[in-house]
């Protein structure tokens, strides 16, 4: 079949059309509305990389505190845990009981200090607990019986603390606010509670046994 100059012309312009069309590319149009949608896209995705590390951050710092907590609260338990039966002499000479609990205060006499470094004192510590400037509060002091003059070192345990409970529990769950006390009606303390109200956490309550023939 033989075609014609013009066919052969009209078909040369129809492909070289639809090639120019396949070639020509976005219109401006598209454009515009192809980066409005990349801006819209990184808009969303910084904010959920804000909102990541903002979560992340505040996972860290609860983290953090709970940390704080646990080693306090162990830390005490330790302490406790190897109280002993031994009383002071005080910087006025008079004779201290060996746990003392007073205004949600205790002081009491602790066994196992390690002394790795061999100074010639006594392996027993007299330590105590309190709450001041919404922190707990450690202070020991290095002579078990106190010299006259001698200062108390102190430790911040934790901070953000409103207040500290400290009682003992007899058998029949009766409650003993200050001790050395009288009352004995209620029969020996078997218990020893230690509870923290934390600004962020509320209550912390801990039950720690009393050794016997300690009180």
């Amino acid at each position: 079949m033989t075609i014609s100059h013009a066919n052969a012309r009209s078909v040369n312009r129809a492909v070289r059309f639809r090639y120019d069309r396949r070639q020509r590319g976005f219109t401006l149009f598209e454009m515009v509305v192809a980066v409005s949608i990349f801006a819209l896209m990184g808009v969303i995705a910084f904010g959920a990389l804000g909102e990541m590390t903002r979560n992340g951050q505040s996972l860290a710092d609860s983290n953090d505190r709970l940390s704080d907590v646990q080693f306090a609260v162990v830390y005490f338990n330790r302490d406790w845990t190897q109280v002993s039966p031994r009383k002071i002499r005080n910087q006025f000479g008079d004779e201290e009981n060996n746990v003392v609990i007073e205004d949600d205060v205790i002081t009491f006499t602790r066994s196992g200090w390690s002394n790795l470094i061999g100074h010639k004192r006594s392996n027993l510590q007299r330590v105590q607990y309190f709450v001041r400037d919404e922190k707990l509060v450690r202070r020991y002091w290095v002579s078990i019986d106190q010299g006259i003059g001698e200062e108390a070192i102190e430790m911040v345990m934790l901070d953000d603390v409103k207040s500290l409970e400290v009682a003992l529990r007899t058998a029949l769950d009766k409650q003993i606010r200050a001790w050395p006390g009288s009352d004995q009606s209620g029969g020996g303390p078997v218990l020893l509670e230690f509870k923290l109200e934390l600004a962020d956490m509320g209550e912390i309550t801990r039950l720690l046994e009393v050794p016997d023939g300690v009180l």
